[in-house]
């Protein structure tokens, strides 16, 4: 009996329900989403940057524009929202710090992110539901023009300073100039005061590059891809590491895989390891300037070893061989050859540990590609300032000590301007020891002959116009290597180039390229025929080459 019950009571339920449903029918409104298809306006997009209409590639700071094409499954699209956002490609990269860009209904704005792949996605929220739709574009960002290989120009301007990039190797094609590069990447000047530029190539096998600029108590490191801001001086070193920042020079000699980068602070060398990919994005400190060691701020290396540093030693005159892979000097021992051969006037060989004068410049005069020994022309001038002479010897990782040829006496009768010559550069190219080098005094750029003892001899390469300030010169070294020099045809040396202040006789600023004869290093052309100039700059205080990363 009580079954029966369960069942009728269940039967009786079961039929109540249909019974109220049946008398709910039409009492309830079913809406239907108005859903959003979302593309690209094809119509308006720049088919330069539209590969396909999903995906988008384009070189880093190019301004781009893409407008939105909605269709919508119910009449119009509705009250709409925007959002544009910017996000990794791969999962194993990070998100770029910008993340959202726009809000605009079509996105307008200057791609300043560093060379990869990323997604672009347009979110377009429909406000009346809430509901959003998304539409993702893949974006692949290539490095800016500016951002390769080309000769960087630094440049006083009012309330600070910048860089200009000409897209030349040695002025045998004709270069775009990109101005103001810095700014354009940062939104910020740089530094007043900022008078050096260095490129630091790292080890090849990690495919690293950084540029420095060097400015009063302090400096920084920029990407050199896009010269976006890096890392400050301030945070090269442990707190309380050095007492004040006098920077000078800052580099390596980037091919012996070991990855050793250095700086002269205060007279003193400072040096980290930098050999992984890793340190890219954590650069390792800086080690506390070598103690009891006063330098000239030039550093003799080679591509064969980037860790062993000739340097010379301004309070004892002498130079010394320091290993930073132990942070210790290297001993050179007592001059091994006769003493005669040190005879100022007779002699031509040098004692590396007693120079007796002041080094005042340094710099190779052979390509740091090479697998031999590799020379290095050094300038030295005697307090009065009445004796110049160069000293050519092979850097090594260890010396003798007994020179006996090397030295070279430069007469102001036969060099003239030598002993007041502001600057020094040496072609690469030429057979040593000996070859040719260029000096500047005023206005002229002189190519002085190197014979032996007191016959070296100088004629004048270049007169530029009465007034002109020349304010850098430099042979064009492309860093690259050996295999890539030959692959590429680089002129490897062969190519003077020189910034000038030429306002006194109303030529501006200006940056000229010329040709070396790759017989005598004669300078081809005149500063009315140059193989190349530049016009159009502001102060120029610097300039450097920059290679292509990787090569």
């Amino acid at each position: 009996m009580k079954k029966i019950l369960g069942i009728f009571l269940s039967l009786t339920a079961v039929a109540s329900i249909i019974i109220g449903c049946s008398k709910d029918q039409g009492n309830y409104d079913y809406i239907e989403i108005n859903t959003l298809k979302i593309s690209a306006d094809m119509a308006s997009a720049d088919p330069a940057m539209f590969v396909t209409p999903d995906s988008i590639i384009l070189r880093q700071n190019d301004s781009l524009k893409v407008k939105l094409k909605i269709d919508a499954s119910i009449g119009a699209p509705g009250n709409l929202s925007y959002q544009w956002l910017i996000t990794q490609y791969l999962q194993a990269n990070a998100n770029p710090s910008k993340y959202m860009i726009s809000e605009a209904a079509s996105l307008k704005t200057k791609i300043t992110l560093p060379p990869n792949l990323y997604r672009l996605v347009a979110r377009v929220t429909n406000n009346d539901t809430g509901v959003s739709y998304y539409k993702t574009f893949v974006l692949n960002v290539s490095g800016a023009e500016w951002g390769g290989e080309g000769w960087l120009v630094l440049q006083e301007q009012q309330n600070g300073a910048d860089i200009s990039v000409i897209t030349t190797r040695d002025g045998g094609v004709k270069g775009k100039v990109f101005n103001n590069v810095y700014a354009t990447m940062n939104g910020h000047k740089l530094p007043a005061g900022t008078f050096k530029v260095n490129v630091v190539n790292y080890a090849t096998a990690i495919n690293a590059q950084k540029v420095s600029f060097l400015y009063p108590n302090g400096g920084l490191q920029v990407r050199s891809v896009d010269f976006a801001d890096s890392t400050r001086i301030e945070n090269w070193f442990t707190p309380g590491a050095i007492s004040s920042m006098n920077f000078q020079a800052n580099g390596s000699a980037g091919g012996s895989g070991a990855g050793w980068e250095y700086v002269i602070v205060n007279n003193q060398i400072a040096y980290r390891q930098f050999q992984s990919v890793a340190h890219l994005a954590n650069p390792p400190l800086f080690f506390p300037p070598y103690a009891g060691l006063t330098i000239a701020p030039y550093v003799i290396n080679a591509s064969t070893s980037d860790q062993i540093y000739t340097l010379y030693d301004r309070v004892n005159k002498g130079f010394v061989l320091f290993n930073a892979s132990t942070s210790a000097l290297v001993n050179i021992p007592a001059y091994a050859a006769a003493t005669t051969n040190l005879n100022p006037v007779t002699g031509s060989g040098f004692d590396l540990k007693n120079m007796t004068d002041n080094m005042i410049y340094a710099e190779n005069a052979q390509p740091m590609t090479a697998s031999l020994a590799i020379y290095w022309n050094c300038f030295f001038r005697d307090d009065a300032g009445n004796n110049t002479y160069l000293v050519q010897f092979p850097r090594g990782i260890a010396y003798s000590n007994n020179f006996t040829t090397g030295r070279f006496q430069l007469k102001e009768a036969n060099c003239p301007g030598i002993n007041t010559a502001t600057m020094f550069a040496n072609p690469t190219f030429l057979s040593q020891p000996k070859g040719v080098f260029y000096y500047v005094n005023s206005n002229k750029i002189y190519t002085c002959t190197v014979n032996n003892l007191a016959s070296s001899a100088a004629t004048v390469g270049l007169t530029f116009p009465g007034g002109t300030v020349i304010k850098a010169m430099k042979i064009f070294n492309s860093g690259y290597t050996a295999a890539n020099i030959a692959a590429l045809n680089v002129p490897e040396g062969k190519v003077l180039v020189v910034a000038t202040d030429e306002t006194a006789s109303g030529g501006g600023n200006k940056v000229y390229f010329f040709n070396l004869n790759a017989q005598t290093g004669a300078i081809l052309g005149s500063v009315s025929s140059p193989a190349d100039v530049y016009t159009g700059f502001d102060k120029i205080t610097d300039i450097t080459f920059k290679k292509s990363l990787g090569r």
